[in-house]
């Protein structure tokens, strides 16, 4: 197994929250998948901001680590970041396009890490492959 790429983000959650209040639905519809919308809403007030700010910096770590010529073929929406029963985060590639480019290069797994503190957010994407 060999690194393809390592991505790594930090996000103010008073900023990506902010946007969050003052866009609102076309906001959050634009970056983030139903899921995670449903995910980040189920708790009220700070808890709430630190969900979107967390999943935004993951997204940005995921596309960091990406090698160049497959940077093109995502976007927010390509990836979906879900938790697992015991916490962990899972980035879900849900673009056909996106999924055959990480083939072609081979990404054979994605990790991630997400980590919130009382202002900020950061992740980081690692990508493994052959």
């Amino acid at each position: 197994m060999a690194i393809i790429g390592i991505g790594i983000d930090i996000a103010e959650i008073s900023r990506v929250a902010g946007a969050v209040a003052r866009h609102g639905d076309r906001f959050v519809r634009r970056i983030y998948t139903p899921l995670e919308a449903d995910f980040c809403n189920s708790c009220a007030g700070t808890v709430s901001g630190s969900r979107f700010a967390g999943r935004w910096s993951a997204k940005e770590a995921f596309y960091k680590a990406l090698p160049p010529d497959v940077q093109p073929f995502a976007s927010w929406l390509s990836v979906q970041i879900v938790s697992e029963p015991a916490g962990r985060p899972r980035i879900d590639v849900r673009d056909e396009r996106l999924k055959r480019a990480l083939n072609e290069v081979g990404v054979s797994s994605i990790h991630l890490s997400i980590t919130h503190e009382r202002t900020h957010c950061a992740a980081v994407a690692v990508l493994e492959g052959f």
